[in-house]
């Protein structure tokens, strides 16, 4: 069943039982709702239909079937149908459950030993406040062995002809056919993939991790006359985006804590994972306030 949180100004309907997500995220405006990510259905199984999920305990894709760490291998199976490579953790594909609601915030708490070695307990917070919803993940690792951890976001927004994203970063990471990152390169001034300042989505597919942002990030829909200011505590330095192109009616800005396939790479800490030991936690806040667009 779902459940609603509702200040007056924003609405929020999150699915507990569908991976935590968030189904509709609405401005409630005097001509009815406005939706400020992709609207769901409540009738809908499919989290990749919704609003939002978390990610956890990785983001985007692992490849070669698993990783080895600290000496042992493990293996992990490709988890959504059309992807050959396992994508996104397992957090969005389980039940979560109610810890506390309120008629403005909503705490959720998984366990999880799907998947060796990870063994975690995870707590997700949905709470809104004057004009912003806030978004908080916890997890904590109760395995004996130690694991790499990373936590992160797929939101969902509305792609109009006029929406503009603001996410300075000094660089992006190139793919092959599987999506996974092949060559990093600097991001020059005249790119057409520089965000630097506000900046159309490239009309193309893209589904790119760009590097060394700020945490900051300012979407906008001049015509609909509304922004978002996206925030992040601790700031995280990553983040995705993802578009089929320009006749899709999406796209997903993606803040994560790490690079695609960290997991392979020479020291997978540099690339942002982080190695939690038993009773080690990891915590990460993401914000989004809503504001109006310059014109």
């Amino acid at each position: 069943m779902a459940i609603r949180l509702d200040n007056g100004q924003l609405r929020l309907v999150v699915a507990p039982e569908l991976g935590g997500c968030v189904v509709r995220f609405d401005a409630l405006t005097a001509a009815g709702p406005l939706p400020l990510f992709r609207p769901g259905s409540e009738t809908d199984d499919d989290p990749n239909k919704m609003g939002l999920y978390p990610l956890l305990p990785w983001s985007n894709r692992i490849s070669d079937g698993g990783f080895d760490w600290r000496g042992r291998h493990y293996s992990l199976v490709a988890n959504l149908a059309g992807e050959p490579l396992p994508i996104h953790g397992d957090g969005w594909q389980q039940a979560w459950q109610v810890e506390h609601q309120g008629q403005t915030e909503l705490r959720l708490g998984l366990c999880s030993s799907w998947q060796p070695p990870f063994d975690y307990r995870a707590v997700l917070m949905y709470r809104l406040e004057e004009g912003s919803l806030t978004v908080e993940l916890m997890l904590t690792h109760l395995g004996d062995i130690p694991a790499p951890y990373g936590l992160g976001l797929h939101p969902w927004f509305p792609r109009s002809a006029d929406v503009r994203l603001e996410a300075p970063v000094d660089g992006v990471w190139e793919v092959d056919a599987e999506q996974l990152p092949t060559r990093w390169r600097r991001m020059e001034a005249d790119d057409s993939w520089n965000f630097a300042v506000a900046a159309s989505l490239p009309a193309g597919r893209i589904d790119n991790l760009f590097t060394g942002w700020n945490g900051q990030a300012l979407l906008s829909w001049p015509e609909r006359g509304i922004a978002l200011d996206v925030t992040t505590l601790p700031n995280l330095s990553r983040y995705l985006l993802f578009s089929p192109g320009e006749n899709a009616d999406f796209f997903c800005f993606e803040p994560v804590s790490h690079d695609v396939d960290a997991h392979h790479f020479p020291d997978p800490t540099a690339q942002g994972l982080v190695e939690l030991q038993r009773g080690q936690s990891l915590r990460q806040q993401w914000r989004f306030w809503l504001s109006e667009a310059t014109r």
